[in-house]
C-alpha cells in the first residue's frame, strides 16, 4: 500500500512533465549475475594486530618522538632512554681492554724469548709454563672484557625503542623524565597492514561465508565504502547469542579509529540469479528505492527491491526488472514520470 502511495505521489507531477523539453539522459542496461543475497550487519573497526611496546632494559626516558594518531614505520625510534652511564661503562671497559692487549703483547714477547732459552736449556720448564699460563689468563680476561663491551653496546641499542611494524599510535603511556622498567608499556601500536572490521554473525550463516570472499562495507563516520575480504572466521561461538566473529580486512585509511562503526553486506544465501543495476540509477523517495527506465521515449519510474550490494552495483529480485532493460544512470535526479527524454549516450 505504501509503495502504491509513493508511486501516486510521483505521478502528481506527470502533467507538468509534458510541458518540458526532452531531458537529456544517460542509460545503462540491466545485467544478470549469479550472486548471494546479503543483509546489512553492524560491526566495528579494529587493528587486528596490536602491540603494547615495552623496553628490554630499564632507564630514564630521555626523548619521546611520537604521540597518539601518528603513523610510524617499522624501525622508527619511538623512545630513547638516557644512556650516560652505559656510555661511561663502555669507555671504561674499552680502556681495560687496551691495557690487557698491552699485557698480552708483552707476555707473547716474553714467552717467545723463554721458548728459545728453554730449547737451549737456559730456562726452566716451570718458568716457561708459568709464562704460557699467564698469557692464557690475559687472553681470557680480554675475552670477558669484550663480552662485557658487547653486552653494554646491546644495552645501548636496546635503549632506543623502535616500532616493530608499520603502525598507528593508538595510545601513549609515557613521557620524558619518567623512569621505565623492562616490560612496562610505553604505547599501544596498531598495525596499519592489519585493519579489519569485526562483525558478529548468526551461526546458521556460517555456510555462506568463505575465507577470501569479497565483502562490501561502509564506514559511517567518513561516509566511505570499502571492498573488504574475509580474513578470518573466529572458531568460537558465543554461548548466549549463538553468534561467531568474522574479521573482514580493509585497506588502512588515515582517519581510521579503533572501534569505529561500520555496516557490512554479509552473504545470507547461496548464489542466485539476480538483476544487477548500477547504483547511480537509484533514487530515493520517502525511504524507498526507485529507478527510471525509458518506455516509448518517456521516463517511467519503477520501485526496486535491493537484496545485495556489490560495489557500484546492486542486485534486485523484482520480476519486472529484466536483463537488457535500460535504466537511467545520469540525469535521473531531474526526471519526472512520463517526461519525454533524449538518450545522449549509453553507459
Amino acid at each position: 500500500m505504501k509503495m502504491i502511495l509513493a508511486i501516486m505521489i510521483f505521478q502528481i507531477s506527470v502533467l507538468s512533465a509534458y510541458a518540458q523539453p526532452p531531458a537529456k539522459i544517460i542509460v545503462e542496461n540491466v545485467t544478470e549475475d549469479e550472486i548471494a543475497k546479503t543483509n546489512q550487519m553492524l560491526g566495528i573497526l579494529e587493528f587486528d594486530k596490536r602491540s603494547g611496546l615495552s623496553p628490554e632494559v630499564g632507564g630514564l626516558i630521555h626523548d619521546v618522538s611520537y604521540t597518539e594518531g601518528v603513523q610510524v614505520k617499522k624501525g622508527d625510534v619511538l623512545v630513547s632512554l638516557n644512556t650516560d652511564f652505559i656510555q661511561k661503562a663502555i669507555a671504561i671497559r674499552t680502556k681495560e681492554a687496551e691495557e690487557i692487549l698491552i699485557r698480552i703483547q708483552n707476555a707473547e714477547k716474553n714467552l717467545s724469548r723463554y721458548e728459545k732459552l728453554f730449547k737451549e736449556a737456559a730456562a726452566s720448564e716451570k718458568s716457561y709454563d708459568d709464562l704460557a699460563d699467564q698469557l692464557k689468563e690475559f687472553r681470557k680476561q680480554y675475552e670477558v672484557i669484550q663480552l662485557n663491551i658487547e653486552k653494554l653496546e646491546l644495552e645501548l641499542e636496546k635503549s632506543r625503542i623502535r616500532a616493530p611494524f608499520d603502525g598507528l599510535i593508538l595510545e601513549k603511556y609515557k613521557n620524558e623524565g619518567e623512569w621505565i622498567s623492562p616490560g612496562s608499556a610505553i604505547c599501544l601500536l596498531g598495525s596499519t597492514k592489519d585493519v579489519v572490521v569485526k562483525i558478529a554473525v548468526a551461526e546458521d550463516l556460517v555456510k555462506f561465508i568463505h575465507m577470501g570472499s569479497p565483502i562490501f562495507l561502509r564506514i559511517h563516520a567518513i561516509d566511505q565504502e570499502f571492498k573488504g575480504t574475509v580474513r578470518r572466521i573466529v572458531p568460537l561461538a558465543d554461548l548466549a547469542t549463538k553468534t561467531f566473529q568474522v574479521k573482514i580486512s580493509i585497506p588502512f585509511f588515515p582517519s581510521a579509529i579503533q572501534n569505529m562503526s561500520a555496516t557490512a553486506h554479509v552473504p545470507v544465501s547461496d548464489k542466485v540469479k539476480l538483476r544487477m543495476i548500477k547504483r547511480d540509477a537509484l533514487i530515493k523517495f520517502q525511504g524507498k528505492d526507485f529507478v527510471y527506465t525509458v518506455k516509448e521515449g518517456k521516463a517511467a519510474i519503477l520501485p526496486v527491491n535491493i537484496v545485495v550490494y556489490s560495489g557500484e552495483y546492486v542486485g534486485v529480485d523484482n520480476p519486472y526488472i529484466v536483463p537488457g532493460m535500460p535504466v537511467v544512470v545520469d540525469g535521473n535526479d531531474r526526471l519526472k514520470p512520463e517526461q519525454e527524454v533524449e538518450i545522449i549516450t549509453k553507459g
